[in-house]
């Protein structure tokens, strides 16, 4: 992996550098894993949210799948806290509401969502991505030590 303190910040190598770093992970342990980093820096109305995330990590239900995407409908897509949400509801499971014929999403969707939070919880940690990036990793590392 490329060194962080070797990253210029006028550079596309702090996203290799997180990509890197992501697929060291599986998509479920990466979505816990943001999950948790997520929950130390969320405002007030995003962690119900959050812990509604974490609890379908652990414990998967179609009801709350579904609760979770409406929460994170009304939160917003556009947010970190929504792309994980999102990212999580096309993991697995039709996206038609019961009672309709089942339509399931293509299978990268849910990756491509998760990456898609990863990059905006970097660029919430900081105005630069590269320390960002770095702030990310050494939070995430800190969670492995606790």
């Amino acid at each position: 992996m490329t060194p962080l303190n070797s990253v210029s910040a006028d550079s596309d190598s702090w996203e290799e550098t997180l990509r890197q770093w992501a697929q060291r992970l599986s998509p479920l342990a990466l979505g816990k894993r943001l999950t948790m980093l997520m929950q130390s820096i969320a405002s007030e109305h995003e962690k119900p949210l959050l812990a509604a995330i974490s609890q379908q990590y652990h414990q998967p239900e179609e009801q709350r799948r579904w609760q979770i995407f409406a929460q994170a409908e009304a939160l917003g897509f556009s947010t970190p806290v929504g792309a994980l949400a999102l990212s999580q509801f096309l993991s697995h499971g039709s996206m038609a509401p019961d009672g309709l014929a089942p339509v399931y999403p293509e299978p990268q969707l849910s990756s491509q969502m998760l990456h898609c939070a990863l990059v905006m919880l970097t660029t919430q940690l900081a105005e630069n991505p590269v320390d960002g990036v770095r702030l990310l990793i050494e939070r995430s590392y800190a969670l492995e030590v606790a």
